[in-house]
């Protein structure tokens, strides 16, 4: 074995990997020195490998990180000679169990809760640390699923939500309408895209920005863009916003906000950005002493995170249009120099104001599941937690380390994106990330449990690998090569976070899925995601409803994938086409034929299921091309779905109102407007409308029954 592929092979980069049509692919030198260089951040020489494999070779006392699940016994084998004392420190720095330990080889821990331990191993002088991850076998169950009850819901872009009261993007005003008529009609359940952090200061061209809701300022806190701000006291009862409402150019511009067919993002963050200043002045003016007291508390339970998002957000304001920290003069792309220091001191009200924008934010989400929960749903909120954090985000820009920077997280190249995907985030650091006993990780996800019922994990292969990428010179496919992590220790702490936050989770398993991974999620009871387009048997036939999972959540399609119309009529295949992420005209044409035969397949799919009985000539004359599109084959698809043995089924708000166009496209940024388009109805028609009752009368009549006595 030569000695870049040892070193490779002992920083997990994996020597090769199958992709989704079982062809092998072996990892080139070049891939693996680039992603060595980038862990370690210089040059790699035969001295650096040579040490670099000492290093590894080099025998520890006990790891620096060890898990269990409490249906195991907790044993550690230090590898140390003669007497020594061993503790167990808690999360509040109490000591919990401790033992002289007398040249035992093997020494066995009892009688401690689940949660986070550091191990503290003394002999003599020295002291050697450890973490412990001691979790729950099972994430969060809630009774419904141990009743095997069969619920439904609602998936929502919240963004593409509109109304008389909306200011040009979907709002938690608008989603509150949304929880209420889903409640009124029997749905548990309402998903949501991601929440993360936005700023105008962000998006530098306003017709080619990257706006995803995946790759934001932060995954920690919740993007001010989507406050209700009319609902607040700030805006009610301050004169001089009020005054900033009914000037004539405020009004033209929530006109054309509102009446434009997609989100402007840039403009709707700078109004809403310049509306929270002026109810920031009225706060800090007028609020009583209670409400001030509220906000200092949360600024005291967020601590140093919360103030270096400020700190961040009034920086990127600052360097605007420079939106890249890593582009910034040097010493503020650094958050421990002088510079930043004397920065954040100047700018306290500055960093304060958004503080406030978060406070908001943070209340507005928290109350809306307290609404969805007092209206009887069973879950209420189903939150979306990105994989990766944005490399133009705070994440990075606070805590560097933790991450690779010069390397990317995507896919590989497969039949429908011959190109790969890039999908703009920074991979965790694997070693550092163990180094900081995965404090980066464990805050991500409690946070994004905090108020939410459930929580899908985006891309959950992560857990196990993920495809690290570059572009090579001259190169349009993505390289790269598998990158593995310790997916026991990272399950074990989303299992803590779970059952402290009553919180289910789904883990996003769609795409190039390791070996056992999907075993592994059941086994430690995280939900399976299921797609209908997807779910095909060898034969290229639709998986039968009945045969779904129960442990899974089931969906017509996602916001990667077309709606129920734009399937159909091969949107998706003409807009990858258009972005030119195909290699060439024929894997153009190969997917037009086997979107034709997926058609088929439906219709046999339908036929046999007694969704569809009667077939005129114009449906089966649109399965060659795609068009005409069958006017109810939206219908058709949501009740095959509610007919899934899956615990969980949610229909996507526009396939209720036969919205063709995607979301997105994935694998593009600025060739296809992601993330913009807004839904074809407004809140007012959709609760004046019969469609939304009718679709979900359609689910709860078709949704398996349960018995308590199962």
């Amino acid at each position: 074995m030569n000695r870049i592929k040892e070193l490779a092979e002992k920083y997990n980069i994996s020597s090769s990997y199958i992709d989704k049509i079982g062809q092998a692919h072996q990892t080139s030198d070049e891939v693996r020195k680039f992603f060595l260089e980038a862990m370690f951040g210089e040059k790699l020489s035969e001295n650096l490998i040579e040490k670099k494999l000492a290093e590894k070779a080099r025998e520890k006392i006990l790891p620096e990180v060890i898990s269990f699940y409490d249906d195991e016994e907790i044993i550690l084998t230090p590898n140390i000679n003669g007497n020594y004392h061993l503790s167990l420190i808690d999360e509040n720095d109490q000591i919990v169990w401790q033992k002289e330990i007398n040249g035992e080889r093997q020494t066995e821990i009892s009688g401690i809760s689940v949660g986070y331990y550091t191990i503290l191993l003394k002999q003599g002088e020295n002291c050697h640390k450890s973490f412990l991850i001691y979790a729950p076998q099972f994430c969060y169950q809630p009774q419904f699923l141990k009743n095997k009850e069969h619920l439904s819901g609602v998936s929502v872009m919240l963004y593409a939500l509109h109304s008389q009261n909306s200011m040009g993007i979907g709002d938690f005003g608008d989603l509150a309408e949304i929880i209420k008529l889903t409640a009124q009609n029997g749905g548990d359940i309402i998903g949501l895209n991601p929440l993360g952090v936005m700023s105008y200061a962000s998006i530098t061209d306003i017709n080619k920005a990257d706006v995803s809701p995946y790759r934001t300022l932060s995954r920690l806190f919740i993007n001010y863009a989507y406050l209700d701000l009319r609902s607040e006291p700030d805006f009610i009862h301050s004169e001089t916003v009020a005054e900033f409402m009914n000037k004539k150019e405020t009004v033209a511009l929530l006109e054309k906000l509102n009446t434009a067919e997609m989100v402007q993002y840039k403009e709707v963050l700078t109004l809403k950005r310049n509306i929270l200043e002026l109810m920031y002045e009225h706060f800090l003016q007028n609020a009583d002493a209670d409400r001030k007291l509220k906000f200092e508390k949360y600024k005291e339970e967020k601590g140093i995170t919360l103030f270096n998002l400020g700190l961040f957000e009034t920086l990127l304001e600052k360097m605007y249009p420079t939106a890249f920290w890593r582009k910034w003069p040097a010493g503020f792309s650094d958050i421990t120099s002088k510079e930043t220091a004397d920065f954040a001191q100047k700018h306290q009200k500055q960093i304060n104001f958004f503080a406030y924008c978060h406070w908001l934010a943070d209340m507005q989400v928290k109350n809306l599941q307290k609404l969805a929960l007092s209206l009887g749903m069973k879950i209420g909120l189903y939150t979306d937690m990105p994989i990766g954090a944005a490399s133009n985000g705070s994440e990075v820009w606070e805590n560097p380390d933790a991450y690779v920077l010069d390397c990317i997280i995507g896919a590989p190249a497969d039949p429908m994106r011959p190109r790969g995907q890039s999908w703009g985030f920074m991979p965790y650091h694997p070693e550092e990330l163990v180094k900081q006993h995965y404090a980066p990780f464990i805050k991500l996800v409690r946070e994004n449990m905090k108020f939410s019922g459930a929580l899908r994990i985006d891309h959950a292969m992560g857990l196990r690998r993920l495809f690290w990428g570059f572009f090579k010179k001259d190169t349009p496919v993505v390289q790269g090569a598998y990158v593995y992590y310790n997916i026991k220790d990272l399950t074990a702490i989303i299992s803590i976070e779970s059952n402290r936050n009553k919180c289910l989770v789904i883990g996003e398993d769609l795409g190039t899925v390791p070996e056992g991974f999907r075993e592994y999620m059941a086994q430690h009871g995280l939900l399976s995601y299921k797609v209908f387009y997807r779910q095909k048997e060898k034969s290229g036939d639709f998986v039968p409803p009945e045969n779904y999972q129960y442990l899974s959540l089931a969906q017509t399609s996602t916001h990667d994938q077309a709606t129920a119309y734009g399937f159909w009529a091969n949107e998706d295949i003409e807009v990858f086409n258009e972005c030119n992420l195909y290699v060439n005209d024929q894997q153009y044409k190969d997917n037009l034929c086997g979107r034709k035969k997926d058609r088929e397949n439906m219709l046999k799919t339908l036929l046999q299921n007694n969704i569809v009985s009667d077939v005129d000539d114009t449906f089966e004359k649109s399965i060659e091309e795609g068009t005409p599109i069958p006017k109810d084959i939206n219908v058709y698809v949501t009740k095959f779905g509610a007919r899934t043995n899956s615990s969980l089924f949610l229909v996507r708000l526009c396939d209720i109102y036969k919205q063709k166009k995607l979301d997105n496209a994935p694998g593009t940024i600025f060739e296809y407007s992601n993330w913009r388009y807004k839904l074809n109805v407004s809140i007012e028609d959709i609760s004046e409308g019969k469609e939304f009752a009718s679709n979900m009368k359609l689910i709860k009549d078709n949704r398996p029954r349960h018995s308590e006595k199962e």
